[in-house]
């Protein structure tokens, strides 16, 4: 049986793979990638289904489905091809059977036959017997049918929870939910980057005001208690620090649409006293929470560890 290539196979990791080992297969794939290569985000589309434990249980399912279906579409094609080369063999010839004309129905052609010399009438053929199983044709054609669903099966195992009873529409439709969600909340955290991990040594005050705006009440405490440290740190250093968003990935929501969270490829540049300008790069994860119609930081990881 030949087995696709999977989810698993793109990160390198066995389908066994623990959650470390394949973030780790994640961190080391995208390592070398810029963020508009289009490998970049296959691998972070992989790690966001694996990752997830929900998604990977479901993705798990449809693997094997897809694989039992394959096995089965691959036995009837063998099958098919069985009975196509049997249908190919010339068939057994059936010696004829003497007629006896006294012990024979009368038909109406036979009544109207010639009778003046029997010997010269030829002796009807035996006729074929019924076929008792299903021609070669359909054999292919529920081959051809069942790797089709096959591919069906492949395309709908990477759709978050699809449910048997939901149409082709139904699921197209919820796909494209996800989707405007996935982009709502990746363009929210592209745009908290700059308010929220901005400062200047000049208006640090004015900057922890201005932050608290996109911060959950929680992590806003926990700004302000770390504030007077980074503060004595920015102005006796003079640092300046301009952040932006170059990328994101592996958005994962909650299914009630209250909290995401979201990988986030930042550039941050530094200016500070008697150091030439530089610009820091790095990764983060950001945890949103959905507060009156918009999405506000509640953490931000920068660990290895961050999931």
């Amino acid at each position: 049986m030949t087995v696709s290539a999977n989810l698993y196979d793109l990160l390198n990791v066995d389908e066994s793979a623990s959650t470390d080992e394949i973030r780790a297969a994640w961190k080391s794939a995208i390592a070398d990638l810029d963020p508009t290569e289009r490998r970049f985000r296959a691998f972070n589309d992989a790690a966001g289904v694996l990752l997830d434990t929900d998604k990977r249980a479901a993705y798990d399912a449809g693997l094997v489905e897809a694989r039992d279906k394959e096995l089965a579409a691959e036995q009837a094609a063998e099958a098919a091809a069985a009975a196509s080369a049997a249908a190919d063999e010339p068939d057994a010839v059936t010696p004829a059977v003497p007629v006896d004309l006294a012990k024979a129905p009368a038909t109406s052609a036979a009544a109207d036959a010639p009778t003046d010399d029997p010997a010269d009438d030829p002796t009807d053929p035996t006729p074929a017997a019924p076929s008792t199983g299903p021609s070669s044709t359909l054999l292919i054609a529920a081959a051809i049918a069942a790797v089709l669903a096959i591919a069906v099966t492949i395309w709908l195992i990477t759709l978050d929870g699809v449910r048997a009873e939901e149409s082709p529409k139904d699921v197209a439709e919820r796909a494209a939910t996800q989707d405007r969600a996935t982009l709502e909340v990746e363009t929210a955290a592209e745009q908290l980057v700059t308010p929220v991990l901005s400062y200047n040594h000049q208006t640090m005050a004015a900057d922890l005001e201005r932050l608290r705006e996109y911060l959950t009440p929680d992590m806003a405490a926990k700004q302000a208690k770390a504030w007077p440290d980074l503060t004595a740190e920015a102005v006796a250093q003079e640092i300046v620090v301009e952040a932006s968003a170059t990328a994101t990935a592996l958005s994962r929501i909650d299914p009630d649409g209250k909290r995401a969270t979201v990988v986030v490829f930042i550039d941050q540049r530094v200016t500070k006293k008697a150091a030439e300008p530089f610009v820091l790069r790095m990764w983060a994860t950001m945890s949103l929470v959905e507060s009156d119609g918009a999405w506000l930081l509640d953490d931000l990881c920068t660990d290895a560890s961050c999931g």
